[in-house]
This record gives C-alpha cells, sequence and structure tokens, in this order.
C-alpha cells in the first residue's frame, strides 16, 4: 500500500511540474535587438522570428529593475515608427571580396535608398586599406550613391575593427533615431585595431546599434560562426549574400527591419542604477527576457542623451490636456460670442422695425390730427369729407 501511495504521489507531483512547465514552454521566445539608452528613459528594441507583435500594446509589456517599475510609454512597430531609421552601410572594399558582390550590394543600398522614409538618414563606411566615411548621414541619398560609382574591391587589408567603431562614432549623429548599421564584408579583420574584440563587443552592446551583415566570397565555416558570433552582440542576423540572391536577401532584411517593435520606457529622474543591474522586460505572451546595465554606458548616455524622464511626460500630458481644454473653452467662448451677436443683430432689427413701425403709426395719427383740425377750421364737416374722398377714390379708379 505504501509503495502504491508513493507512487501516486510522485505521479502528481510529475503532473505539478508539467503543469507549471507547460506555459513556459508554450511562450514565444523574445529577442532584444538594440537597446538605445536617453536615462531615466530607453527604447527596446525587440521581435520574435516567424511572430505576428504588431497587436502588442502598453498594456501588454511591463518592465523592471530590481524593485523599481518602469512607465511603458508607447508601442510602436517599426514601421509605424515616425521618428526615422538611421541606415549605416560599411562596404569591405579588401580584395578578397568578389567585385560582383561590391556591386549588387551598391544596388541593394540604392534600393533600400529608394524606400527610405521621409525621416530617414543614410550613411556609408567603406574600409580595407583605410576606412573612409563616404556620408555620415547628412547627404542626401542621391549624393552619397554618386559617390559609391565605381567603387573598386582591391585594397590589401580589411580594417573591419576600427570600421566598427568609427560606425560607433558616426552614429552619435542619429540622436532620437534608431540605428540600423548592415555590414557587407566576409567578416575577417587581418590588421591590428588596436584594441580587442571583447572590447569592441562590449562598446558595440551598449552604443544602442542593431548590426546586420551581409556575408560575401569565399568563407570557412569558423570565418561564419565568428561572425555570427560577433553580429548576435547586437541581437542582428547574418545573410549570405552574392549578386545572384542579392534581391531575396534585401527584401528578407528590410522586412525583418520593419517587423521589429520599438517600445518606449520612462523611469524617474532620480532613478538609480548600478553596473550590472538587470532590466527584466516581460511582454504578454513571450518569455521575459532580461538586459544587463552597463553603468559607465548610462551615465554616458545620461550626458549626451538625456531622456524626458517620467514627471516630465506627465507634465507635458497635462500640459496637452489644458491645451486642449483651453482650446474647447475658447472655442465655447467663440460659440457663446457667435450667438451673442447673432441675437444682438435680431434685437436690433426688432428695435428698428418697431421704431419704423411706431414712427408710421404716429405720422398717421398726426396727419389725421391734422386734417382735422384743418376740416373743422374751414367749417367742413365729416359727410362732405367723407363725399370728397369718395370723389377722388373714384376719379383714381377711373384714371
Amino acid at each position: 500500500m505504501k509503495k502504491l501511495f508513493r507512487a501516486l504521489a510522485f505521479f502528481l507531483c510529475i503532473l505539478f511540474v508539467t503543469a507549471l512547465c507547460v506555459p513556459a514552454m508554450a511562450a514565444e521566445s523574445l529577442t532584444v535587438e538594440q537597446v538605445q539608452l536617453s536615462p531615466p528613459d530607453m527604447d527596446f528594441y525587440v521581435y520574435s522570428d516567424g511572430v505576428d507583435m504588431s497587436g502588442i500594446t502598453k498594456d501588454d509589456v511591463s518592465a523592471t529593475v530590481g524593485s523599481y517599475t518602469f512607465d511603458v510609454d508607447s508601442v510602436k512597430a517599426q514601421d509605424r515608427d515616425t521618428d526615422g531609421i538611421f541606415y549605416a552601410f560599411l562596404l569591405d572594399i579588401s580584395g578578397s571580396i568578389p567585385q560582383s558582390s561590391l556591386d549588387a550590394a551598391i544596388r541593394s543600398i540604392s534600393r533600400i535608398a529608394d524606400g527610405m522614409g521621409s525621416d530617414d538618414k543614410l550613411a556609408v563606411i567603406t574600409f580595407g586599406d583605410k576606412v573612409r566615411v563616404i556620408s555620415d548621414g547628412s547627404r542626401r541619398p542621391a549624393d552619397t550613391l554618386k559617390a559609391l560609382k565605381g567603387l573598386k574591391a582591391k585594397d590589401q587589408t580589411t580594417k573591419f575593427y576600427t570600421a566598427m567603431d568609427k560606425l560607433i562614432s558616426v552614429s552619435k549623429k542619429a540622436k532620437g533615431m534608431r540605428t540600423v548599421a548592415i555590414v557587407v564584408s566576409d567578416g575577417v579583420d587581418d590588421t591590428d585595431a588596436g584594441m580587442t574584440e571583447r572590447q569592441l563587443t562590449d562598446t558595440l552592446k551598449n552604443s544602442g546599434i542593431a548590426v546586420y551583415a551581409m556575408q560575401v566570397g569565399k568563407v570557412t565555416k569558423g570565418q561564419t560562426s565568428h561572425l555570427k558570433k560577433f553580429i548576435k552582440v547586437s541581437g542582428g542576423e547574418v545573410y549570405r549574400f552574392s549578386e545572384d540572391n542579392a534581391t531575396k536577401v534585401v527584401n528578407s532584411l528590410v522586412g525583418h527591419i520593419d517587423d521589429v517593435v520599438a517600445i518606449h520606457l520612462a523611469g524617474e529622474k532620480d532613478i538609480k542604477v548600478k553596473d550590472g543591474d538587470e532590466i527584466t522586460l516581460i511582454v504578454k505572451g513571450f518569455a521575459p527576457v532580461r538586459w544587463k546595465i552597463d553603468q559607465k554606458s548610462w551615465e554616458t548616455a545620461a550626458k549626451v542623451n538625456p531622456g524626458q524622464g517620467k514627471k516630465a511626460e506627465e507634465a507635458e500630458e497635462g500640459a496637452e490636456q489644458a491645451a486642449a481644454q483651453k482650446a474647447a473653452a475658447d472655442k465655447r467662448m467663440a460659440e457663446e460670442l457667435k450667438q451673442q451677436r447673432r441675437m444682438l443683430i435680431i434685437a436690433i432689427a426688432a428695435v428698428i422695425l418697431v421704431a419704423v413701425v411706431v414712427v408710421a403709426i404716429l405720422l398717421v395719427i398726426r396727419r389725421k390730427n391734422i386734417m382735422r383740425s384743418y376740416y373743422k377750421m374751414h367749417g367742413i364737416d365729416k359727410d362732405t369729407v367723407e363725399n370728397l374722398n369718395k370723389e377722388i377714390k373714384k376719379k383714381r379708379r377711373m384714371k
């Protein structure tokens, strides 16, 4: 009997643990592609592969760090975000890159530029023996594309790390915008960049830049694995790219960028964070994700790109409500004044009409009194007057 009870208890434990695990297993995975800091606020850019997130609302999202809870200010799909995207292309022009792939990449940049919104910007950096900024985003896309004509892949070295470091400095011009970097390279750095891979990945992770890679040329599995590991730090993807599949890859890349959801979090101005603190982001229907804070990056962003914070946003909302109330009050007052003017015009017209009628009546009465006095003065009686009036009327009809 005891064995039976033990077996039954074990079975119930299995059922209980399974019941707890099934919801967690059923939850979709969520990827943080990038985080842009504007302390005490921040923007999380998230996506879930193959899952439509367009129906996510503010009520479906919560974010905490320790016991502190952020306000979820907005949740917007990237293709409906009006702040624009800062596109930064990094083109490898070393001799290991097939010229046909480089030409296809330039054509792809042109196609993406054609689909850019009015708020989007385009930056291009080339790297090989040297790192050259063709455009930092301030030039018109058409002028940037002209500067890429005739670009050749013939350099002897590949300053990949240096180019990534330059990207981070150039992206500072994208204040308030989402920065998306697209690297066209075989992913090999054969120079002394003056920094370790770890230093660059740490800097990249806290830069708020989402990096995608279009890997070209003949590469080994090890090179591809290394590039993917590097790109994954920013939450991006690696695509194999060539002249033959250029259109397919670009369409997939743009679709991925548009599928990203931007979550804006607002915090208090006096929020305190320390190095290593983790922000837990929970989106309904998805497994929770955690993002570790780098205090140095937080403090730098607080100086360079400070956010409004909860109180400022509440004040702004209050100002908007006050403005709306004032506008409504002004509209009511304008309607009341309009109504009063209308009533005043009607009243003046009525007074004038009454005055005219009164004057006319008075004139008729005065005329009768004058005529009566005249008749009396000349000894004309009432019957004579009536006969005279009849004769006048008769002559008028005869005419």
